[in-house]
């Protein structure tokens, strides 16, 4: 399953605690449970796709990209002063000119591209 509210998700994700517990495995609180955890789990192949797995309900049912994904690779990126916006559309994605990512779905299912682009310094 694909998702179709993509900046809600990212919205959602923002709230999200995230802790590393190894070099692909993350452990990111719950949405609907805040005493809950979700394991995600991350790969990236030869062409720089990323794979992403999550324990929770929706991904569980087939579903990819949900919050707690989006949650983790932003936890990522930021560890690497990186910031990154999520996108359903190539074209969108595009657009932002920053450099492209792509998470895949599971069973050919889509994907969801993400820009890339160094965080801003606050002074």
């Amino acid at each position: 399953m694909h998702p179709r509210e993509i900046k809600k998700l990212q919205s959602r994700s923002r709230n999200l605690r995230v802790k590393q517990i190894a070099p692909n495995t993350l452990v990111v609180t719950s949405r609907s449970n805040p005493y809950a955890n979700h394991i995600v789990s991350i790969e990236t192949d030869g062409e720089g796709t990323i794979h992403a797995r999550c324990t929770c309900p929706w991904a569980q049912n087939g579903g990819f990209g949900c919050s707690h994904v989006l949650a983790a690779l932003s936890y990522l990126a930021q560890r690497q002063k990186r910031a990154v916006s999520f996108w359903l559309d190539l074209a969108d994605a595009q657009r932002q000119r920053h450099r492209i990512l792509r998470l895949a779905g599971t069973n050919g299912d889509g994907a969801i591209y993400i820009t890339t682009r160094p965080l801003k310094d606050v002074a």
